[in-house]
């Protein structure tokens, strides 16, 4: 009579194997960035909603996302999404109505404050603290 109740627990652990990975912290990675508001690469930041993408040295783990929110102030985010940092697919973008950002291959979406707003990320996105300076927008993980 305890044997079925017995084989239930042994045959319930094979069905539950579909387990989803927990949220990650993204790794440690220098950001310093002095961007020159005045040069055509980033005439984007002129306009509130405006957004860029930076890559390369000193731009985070998998680069920085700058948002102009408006009123003299910018939001730099990490693109490595919360949900997978390590994964080897594209990072988070802004989504084609720009109204929010998303991650390409686990589509987490995360609203202009970095909170997740869909998918499986539950982590805010990692963001950077930034101040304008004259003409510059400085950006730093200090």
């Amino acid at each position: 009579m305890f044997r079925p109740i017995i084989l239930l627990f042994l045959i319930i652990p094979f069905f539950s194997c579909n387990e989803e990975k927990p949220d990650q912290i993204i790794p440690y990675a220098f950001v310093n960035q002095d961007i020159n508001l005045n040069l055509i690469q980033y005439q984007n930041l002129r306009n509130i909603g405006g957004y860029v993408y930076i890559n390369g040295e000193n731009a985070g783990f998998k680069g920085l996302i700058v948002y102009h929110e408006g009123n003299g102030i910018y939001r730099a985010f990490e693109r490595a999404c919360t949900f997978d940092p390590y994964s080897t697919c594209d990072p988070i973008i802004i989504d084609d109505s720009g109204l929010f950002m998303t991650h390409p291959c686990c589509k987490s979406s995360f609203n202009f404050y970095g909170n997740p707003t869909g998918g499986p990320a539950s982590l805010n996105l990692m963001q950077y603290t930034t101040y304008v300076d004259g003409i510059y927008l400085i950006i730093r993980n200090n």
